[in-house]
């Protein structure tokens, strides 16, 4: 089994302190950036532990290091088992399916585990920290497998992270997947011995979940900045009607996503002629409603980065261990990721609605009726076909979204012989708001293309503060050839420029 290893950036370290991890930083380590811990949340950390050793020494419960899980909550473990028991709850748990996570989502992971393990509350060892900050600067990333998390804790494949830094299981190392121990070794590491609190504390967690919708979040922005600037030159393309995009037309509705994309539009055509059709023109909802449209998407984009500024910084441990006033275990339902599957599902409303619009507007464009422009923007005005097929390939992309968009908060289940009688399904969320995003990236980068198509058929530059760069920035990119050709090429290069936020940065 191999993967693409990720590109370790040794220079680049992300201090992870228990409050401020952002999805961009989730990003940056996913990419290969390292971690260090802070110190504040080392010192959580300990204060934590030293509450549990004072709890285990008095002979009280604890969920998970004194006792079995789930359903075996009322199960008591001598604390002489301890050891024993955690290595045995990550053995056991480990039962995922599916095909292997990607390395980029098990770095985020782990990093996002870590931070969490820094709010204070788990008490686990100081030894589980390092392993998990020394795993990822050396590249080990454990093979975890994702089916089997419904939402109340990514148990499967944090089990997995955590056998992996025992030395049993699998990991990647170099791209390739070998024994955890070899890998382990090979980088010069030691195993994990794991303390009385490890395994349940790797475990409580939904960080796998919130690992992905992290890095959903971070490129759900990259791409709707992109789809602003990518709009922008299809306005000025088929010199659509600007005034709904007047400032006093928001102001009476001031949502602030759309308040927020009309005035982003105004700014990237800034300077740009005034459109040549003639006052009045009543243009299609594809034109008409973009700022509503596109302003959603902003706003659901805002929730679910909300969301995750929690997520991201909890101390969502069951039970949650505290020293103030007195030493304590409480048990919880800080694990529940309701508030996450309701933010992933709103972000697949929303870019359903977008990727629909965008879909509409790439009908609109070739549309000569609308456009006055050759039809299906082709070399010549005979049986060429042009861009024709691009329109197929749009509203594929915009109904398998739609598709996508299917909620998984409205799903239910009980597992655990009752006691788990509730379930999020955050984790089921994470895996079609990946996908999703794949397909609204196609979308603008087909919109894209014909919005250059169709200046290059209008015989006309892009003159818009913000559209010039972006349109030169194409030309240098994508052939200027119309004449009946396979354009894969062309929508390869564009998702780039879509995707990797070179297009709204040539649109600044």
């Amino acid at each position: 089994m191999t993967a693409a290893p990720v590109a370790l950036h040794a220079t680049t370290a992300v201090e992870l302190d228990g409050r401020t991890l952002t999805p961009d930083a989730v990003a940056a380590v996913a990419a290969g950036a390292g971690v260090r811990i802070g110190r504040a949340a080392r010192a959580r950390n300990a204060a934590a532990r030293s509450a549990l050793e004072s709890l285990v020494a008095a002979g009280e419960p604890v969920y998970g290091v004194t006792t079995g899980v789930g359903a075996l909550h009322d199960r008591r473990v001598a604390p002489a088992r301890a050891a024993e028991h955690q290595v045995g709850l990550l053995r056991s748990h480990a039962a995922g399916a599916g095909a292997p996570l990607a390395p980029d989502v098990v770095r985020a992971a782990m990093a996002v585990r870590l931070n969490q393990l820094g709010a204070g509350g788990a008490g686990c060892s100081d030894g589980l920290l390092d392993a998990l900050a020394a795993a990822l600067a050396a590249g080990v990333i454990p093979v975890a497998r994702g089916l089997g998390g419904l939402g109340t804790g990514d148990l499967p494949a944090l089990a997995d992270i955590g056998l992996a830094l025992l030395g049993e299981g699998e990991a990647w190392s170099a791209g390739e997947a070998i024994p955890a121990e070899r890998a382990l070794r090979r980088a010069g590491l030691r195993a994990l011995e794991p303390g009385p609190r490890d395994a349940i504390a790797l475990l409580s967690s939904n960080a796998v979940t919130i690992a992905r919708a992290a890095l959903a979040a971070a490129r759900a922005r990259v791409l709707a900045e992109a789809a602003l600037a990518v709009a922008a030159l299809s306005f000025e393309a088929v010199e659509a009607d600007r005034a709904v995009l007047d400032e006093r037309v928001h102001a009476a509705r001031p949502l602030p996503g759309q308040v927020a994309a009309a005035a982003r539009m105004r700014a990237l055509l800034a300077g740009a002629p005034p459109p040549r059709r003639g006052p009045g023109v009543h243009d299609p909802f594809a034109f008409r409603c973009q700022p509503q449209v596109d302003g959603a998407l902003l706003d659901t984009i805002a929730a679910l980065e909300r969301v995750l500024a929690v997520e991201l910084n909890a101390a969502a441990e069951n039970a949650l261990v505290v020293a103030r006033p007195e030493p304590a275990a409480l048990p919880n339902g800080n694990f529940h990721a309701a508030a996450l599957a309701l933010a992933l599902d709103g972000l697949r409303g929303a870019l359903a609605q977008a990727g629909s619009l965008v879909a509409a507007r790439a009908s609109a464009l070739l549309d000569e009726r609308f456009s006055g422009l050759r039809g299906w923007l082709a070399a010549t005005g005979a049986a060429s076909s042009g861009a024709m097929a691009l329109e197929y390939t749009a509203h594929a992309a915009a109904a398998e979204i739609r598709l996508l968009a299917t909620p998984v908060a409205a799903q239910h289940t009980s597992v655990g012989a009752g006691m788990e009688s509730h379930a999020s399904f955050a984790a089921l969320a994470a895996g079609p708001t990946d996908a999703a995003l794949d397909r609204y990236a196609d979308a603008l980068a087909i919109e894209l293309v014909l919005a250059g198509r169709a200046l290059a058929v209008a015989g006309r530059a892009a003159e818009g503060e913000g559209t010039r760069g972006l349109h030169e920035r194409m030309r240098a990119e994508l052939s200027a050839d119309l004449e009946d050709r396979p354009l894969a090429d062309d929508l390869a290069r564009a998702r780039t420029l879509v995707e990797s936020g070179a297009a709204a940065r040539a649109a600044l």
